[in-house]
């Protein structure tokens, strides 16, 4: 029989405000040999164990299983300002990593938006389709180096360099697994040494307006830092990043060839608004806008052909977080099942899905970072 009588109160609502099952136990673990000595233990007694940060992430049930909470694992080991790589634990959540980068002088401006409370562990280990995008903002080809554990086969360490002396790149046995060989301990990230900075705001742009500019713009060879779309405010951010001349250069050709933004933003007032859109990112499982949405990767004309907008049955929102002409990355917010058929869907799924655990892993013991 399940046990959960031995979980605090705010333990209850940490699980029952993310739409999380009770687990049967919760462990705390402050250190990564906790961690390491945990999984073993329970791996050796068949005992079902899920990995928990925050939990935005995490989709499959607690219920019977053996949680290891990460939010102890949250030292920033080392950052080198030089080189720009950060060395920090599992457990760290994302707003703490970007103020300790910030405190240093450096960015992680570079990458996508992502859930303010999120894990590091968390956002490496979730899934995410499709090919590499750096230079993108796709956080998992910033991860230089990884630091994991498997109970079946050990410790893993993949060093920054030499690289003749890291072994096999097994990163990616770990790094969108979803836990499913074991848990992330540490990771070294790339971070930036801040550039001039400007944030432009298209107001009143439709979907199909809006990715028409988001397509020219990348074909043209621009990388922005960060993108956001909201579909219901038809407002389009998009963060640039560059030395002067350069910034400016592009931010004219913009205003020549294609759109003039309504308004710009300078640095402060583009971290602050980085900011304000995470902490209501809609894939948080503790906020609200997360009850009854999905998760959709797909190609830029599967949302055109046929439409998905605001006008299809049953949706209330989309946000789009992260583009390319072969990849969109966007939550869809629907008060009915999202039942459109579209063929160039990478995936999609509920993010507040509860699977089973045996779904996820033939062993008697299944993890997932988040």
């Amino acid at each position: 029989m399940r046990e959960t009588s031995t979980l605090s109160a705010p333990s209850r609502h940490h699980y029952e405000a993310r739409g999380l099952d009770l687990p049967a136990e919760e462990r705390i673990v402050e250190t990564r040999q906790q961690l390491i000595e945990s999984c073993r233990e329970l791996d050796g007694a068949g005992r079902a164990s899920v990995l928990v940060g925050d939990g935005q992430h995490l989709r499959h049930r607690l219920d019977g299983a053996v949680v290891l909470r990460t939010e102890g694992l949250h030292r920033i080991v080392s950052i080198d300002r030089h080189s720009g790589l950060v060395r920090a634990e599992a457990g760290v959540r994302w707003r703490d990593f970007q103020d300790a980068l910030h405190a240093e002088g450096l960015s992680a401006g570079g990458y996508a938006l992502q859930p303010s409370t999120a894990t590091l562990g968390g956002l490496l280990a979730r899934f995410r389709p499709g090919p590499k995008t750096l230079g993108m903002g796709s956080l998992r080809d910033g991860c230089v180096a990884l630091s994991a554990f498997s109970p079946e086969s050990g410790s893993y360490d993949y060093l920054v360099a030499p690289r003749k002396a890291a072994g096999p790149d097994l990163r990616y046995l770990f790094i969108g697994a979803e836990g499913r060989h074991g848990p992330i301990l540490e990771a070294t990230l790339v971070a930036r040494r801040p550039l001039e900075s400007e944030l432009l705001i298209f107001e009143g742009l439709p979907l199909s307006e809006a990715l028409g500019l988001l397509e020219a713009i990348y074909r043209a060879g621009l990388r922005w830092q960060w993108m956001h779309y909201g579909a219901s405010s038809e407002r389009l951010q998009i963060a640039l990043s560059a030395p002067g001349a350069l910034l400016r250069g592009q931010i004219r050709w913009i205003e020549a060839n294609l759109r003039l933004p309504d308004a710009h933003l300078e640095v402060e007032a583009l971290r602050a608004r980085r900011r304000w859109l995470e902490d209501r990112h809609p894939a948080r499982r503790a906020y609200s806008r997360a009850e009854r949405a999905s998760g959709l990767w797909c190609t830029a004309r599967a949302l055109e052909n046929p439409p998905l907008d605001r006008s299809t049955p049953g949706v209330d929102d989309l946000t789009i977080t992260a583009f390319t002409p072969d990849r969109v990355e966007l939550v869809v917010e629907h008060h009915a099942p999202l039942d459109v058929p579209m063929p160039g869907v990478i995936a999609r799924w509920p993010l507040r899905q509860n699977l089973p655990l045996v779904s996820f892993t033939a062993a008697p013991t299944g993890t997932e970072a988040s």
